[in-house]
């Protein structure tokens, strides 16, 4: 399992990073030539973020450049850049210090809704500060609050599902482990999964709440025990109820979930 780095900002002591903001039309073989382009110069490229963009559409494309070694000028290389096709502009964001450049790209947005980091400091602030200080109401409201999460999300992710053709049930449940994954709550495997009768076992390595909970006593699970009754809830059209009965927090391998309606 490969790790991914969401890091927005760069600290490199001693080197010259240069941004570029790079704007034009959406074409194949864009990125290709843009990438090219520093390396046909030995310039490096440190960080690269793209918009999503369907083709003929603008896109942008934002690159920190490490200018350390280089005998070329920042804003020379710019002009060039800007002559290249479908480039329909490019700007320079000079570091205001030296070792330190940052994409302050705002606001941050994820499926059309806004969207803010979270590093592991903050969520012990939600997950588990929140609880020590309300007790057991405070773990009731983490659940209900995975459970709205879960209902809201995914009641636009399964609408989008539903815009590719992907209607049928098997795919809405493929979809949401997908992204349930993607988004870094942990990964799920479906152990059972029943449709008419509505029921779900669900396994969930690397659950991001419990691994913050070790050691435990009992499984530690409330937000994404929530988010996965509200997630099963939109699938399945009612009212669902998660338990945890494995869980990595008292040692265990993984984390598992019994979905069943609620009562």
């Amino acid at each position: 399992m490969e790790k991914f780095s969401v890091d927005r900002f760069l600290f490199s002591p001693g080197r010259r990073l240069i941004g570029y903001v790079v704007r034009g039309v959406s074409k194949r073989g864009v990125l290709a030539s843009v990438a090219g382009f520093f390396s046909d110069r030995s310039l490096d490229i440190a960080y690269c973020s793209t918009r999503a963009a369907s083709e003929g559409e603008e896109g942008r494309i934002l690159l920190f450049i490490d200018f350390t070694d280089s005998p070329l000028d920042p804003y020379m290389v710019a002009d060039e850049l800007g002559k290249l096709d479908v480039i329909r502009n490019v700007e320079v964001i000079e570091p205001k210090i030296r070792g330190f450049i940052a994409d302050t790209s705002f606001p941050l947005i994820i499926g059309g809704a806004r969207a803010v980091l979270l590093d592991e400091s903050a969520l012990k602030g939600l997950l588990l500060k929140f609880r020590e200080r309300l007790g057991t109401g405070g773990e009731a409201m983490l659940y209900h609050i995975g459970l709205d999460v879960g209902r809201e999300r995914w009641r636009y992710i399964l609408r989008m599902a539903e815009e590719i053709g992907a209607e049928g049930f098997m795919d809405k449940v493929s979809i949401a482990a997908e992204v349930f994954r993607s988004m870094g709550y942990g990964i799920m495997r479906i152990r059972e999964l029943r449709e008419e009768l509505p029921h779900a076992v669900l396994e969930v390595w690397d659950c991001i709440e419990c691994q913050l909970g070790r050691p435990a006593k009992r499984p530690f699970s409330q937000f994404i025990r929530g988010l996965l009754a509200g997630i099963t809830s939109v699938i399945y059209e009612m009212d669902m109820y998660a338990l945890e009965t494995r869980c990595i927090a008292v040692g265990d391998p993984h984390c598992l979930f019994e979905i069943t309606p609620q009562k």
